[in-house]
């Protein structure tokens, strides 16, 4: 089963009005290897090793207390040619209610959403026993 949830891509994009299309499963036999305009998917990197629970600090937050407009953060796995400020491979913030959320059958959950919704490129802050780590 294919689960969607359908908030931040424009009202229409290539003429497609997204919140047509939320209940409506992706075709499993076949897999998107181009976007067009400026739609983006990307992949949780924020989710929990259960596939469904956030991770924030180190601790497991389960879905039931994460309010849905929660900052997510992904990383882009496919980027459309008028996106000007993401590329393929960066780490992206954006507000948990934005996208079209779809259950991949690997279980990964791919989200869709336009450039404009997200609200910057992030990297992981290293944590002191790290950066002592390196230093040896």
């Amino acid at each position: 089963m294919i689960a969607h949830s359908m908030a931040g891509l424009d009202a229409e994009v290539n003429g497609i009005a997204p919140d047509d299309y939320k209940d409506i499963p992706l075709p499993e036999d076949y897999e998107i290897v181009e976007l067009l305009s400026n739609v983006i998917s990307v992949e949780y990197v924020d989710v929990a090793s259960d596939g469904k629970s956030i991770m924030r600090n180190g601790i497991i937050l389960p879905n039931q207390v994460i309010d849905n407009r929660a900052w997510r953060v992904a990383k882009v796995k496919l980027a459309g040619p008028a996106c000007k400020q993401v590329k393929v491979g960066d780490v992206i913030i954006f507000p948990g209610d934005r996208g079209l959320q779809s259950i991949q059958k690997n279980g990964k959950m791919l989200v869709f959403l336009s450039e404009e919704r997200i609200f910057g490129i992030c990297k992981p802050i290293e944590k002191e026993a790290d950066k002592k780590k390196k230093k040896k």
